[in-house]
Formats: structure tokens, C-alpha cells, sequence
């Protein structure tokens, strides 16, 4: 596995590890609270992109 090129280990990782990792990548000399603070970012953003998602599908359902 060490020797594989990074797309290769990329594409091993879940779509959401993977989303994690380009947004907001957490880095081993992160302090805790930086961690802490970078991991509630990405959920908090991961949530509202979903609501926005199902409100814009609900508003298009609506009309249709």
C-alpha cells in the first residue's frame, strides 16, 4: 500500500474521508482544538449543504 501513487490510496477512502480531507485537511501538528474546531466545520457544512440540497428539491417538487 505505501507503494501505491496517492490516487490510488485516495480512491480507497470513503467519498465523505475524502471530502473531509480536501475541505478542511487535519493535520498531525493540529492542536486539539484546531481539530476539534476544523471536524464541527465540516459537519456543520456537510449538514446545511444537504439541507439546502432538500429544501431546493422540495421547492422544485412543489412547482412540478
Amino acid at each position: 500500500m505505501n507503494n501505491e501513487p496517492d490516487d490510488l490510496q485516495e480512491e480507497d477512502k470513503p467519498l465523505l474521508q475524502r471530502l473531509r480531507n480536501s475541505i478542511l485537511p487535519v493535520k498531525s501538528t493540529d492542536a486539539t482544538p484546531v481539530r476539534l474546531l476544523k471536524d464541527s466545520a465540516f459537519y456543520l457544512f456537510a449538514v446545511m449543504a444537504l439541507l439546502v440540497t432538500l429544501l431546493l428539491g422540495g421547492a422544485i417538487m412543489f412547482v412540478l
